[in-house]
């Protein structure tokens, strides 16, 4: 049966590809991982015992990518992207469903670049984020969390902006360039639709916080220089959207603004990204808010070799007035064996503090083996 809707899918691609024309390439990612950690401090308790983690896992993101383009007679280029994740959405993957499930087409010419579909919003195409692109892309890559318990009783605050990696779908605008300036910006009539099938009028809560947000627009602009062999990029941008209400309980809209900056000089690159979010999506007249996250990065690449550390911390200020704050520290390496192959390591220390107690206290190492083909 799934060799069936495979071939189905591949002759639907393959015809649609000969209808117009387009180019076609295929290019996959796998990845691997191998963890083990030490961790104090669970849930508050010190030496719980049974809460060490090792193990293997294979990630979240390995995927065939299928990428096409074309050109209209009016000169308009026009490409996109289609995704097949290897998550099924079933039995213990659920977790994971549409993770990297992108299928959008972009239309690109004098104008800047239209974009409609399945993908990521304003912000992720114009913050910088090294957080994501270090070695072994951890802390931004999720899997660490495989290998540690968190702390799932407290809310600590958003290491990235709302709605960060959500491919709902969605219209996208990029401007070309203009003498260093640059804008872009995104609508989303529904961030909940992340399986094709646009509700607007969903109403989720999770730990007190509502979790889709409607009418999502994101508006970022960037200034980039180089002068002497320094890069300099400067990125503002702000988030709107809708809330609503649940169980009489009404919600406040979004109203966020996240930064960021990066310089290069040569093999050494850093950056500082803080998104600050305050109330948004909280319960309206209640004492919660101050949603914070920033994060500073720095890497030095050496022909195949990386090296990078990345300091992320996020705050936030519960019913009862009082602090939470969270602190992740990694210390990144990889090595890129030619062919597609890169193999990594990763030492990570993560501490969640509710109220001034330590409710998680871990460090621990994890190996990364990807593939691209």
């Amino acid at each position: 049966m799934k060799k069936t809707i495979i071939l189905s899918i591949m002759a639907l691609v393959f015809a649609f590809t000969s209808a117009v024309k387009a180019e076609m390439s295929l290019s996959g990612y796998t990845e691997f991982f191998a963890g083990s950690a030490d961790q104090s401090t669970a849930y508050g308790i010190d030496n719980a015992t049974g809460i060490d983690k090792a193990g293997l896992d294979n990630g979240n993101y390995s995927r065939v990518t299928a990428n096409y383009s074309t050109t209209l007679d009016s000169g308009i280029d026009v490409g996109g992207t289609m995704n097949l994740t290897t998550r099924d959405c079933q039995g213990d993957k659920t977790g994971n469903c549409n993770v990297v499930n992108f299928n959008m087409v972009n239309f690109s010419g004098n104008f800047g670049t239209i974009s409609i579909g399945e993908r990521f919003a304003a912000g992720a195409a114009m913050l910088s984020r090294m957080t994501a692109t270090v070695p072994t892309a951890e802390p931004d890559g999720g899997n660490l969390g495989k290998f540690y318990t968190g702390d799932g009783d407290n809310v600590y605050g958003s290491a990235n902006e709302q709605d960060y990696a959500n491919n709902s779908m969605k219209i996208f605008y990029m401007s070309n360039v203009y003498s260093g300036f640059s804008f872009a910006v995104s609508y989303d009539p529904a961030t909940s639709n992340t399986g094709g099938v646009t509700d607007g009028q969903a109403t989720s809560v999770t730990n007190g916080k509502w979790t889709s947000f409607n009418d999502v627009l994101s508006v970022f602009g960037k200034y980039s220089m180089e002068m002497d062999g320094i890069g300099l990029e400067l990125v503002y941008g702000q988030q709107t959207g809708n809330a609503g209400q649940v169980n009489g309980s009404n919600y406040n809209d979004l109203e966020e603004s996240a930064y960021s900056a990066k310089i290069t000089y040569g093999n050494f690159a850093v950056d500082y990204r803080k998104n600050e979010a305050d109330n948004s999506g909280l319960i309206k007249n209640g004492q919660d808010g101050n949603d914070e996250g920033t994060s500073i990065c720095a890497q030095y690449t050496m022909g195949n070799m990386a090296a990078a550390a990345c300091q992320v911390e996020t705050s936030y200020t519960d019913t009862s007035n009082l602090s939470n704050n969270s602190e992740t520290r990694t210390y990144s390496a990889n090595y890129a064996l030619g062919g597609g192959v890169t193999i990594g390591a990763v030492y990570f220390d993560i501490e969640q503090t509710a109220n001034s107690l330590t409710r998680t206290d871990v460090d621990g190492v994890m190996t990364k083996l990807s593939v691209g083909f």
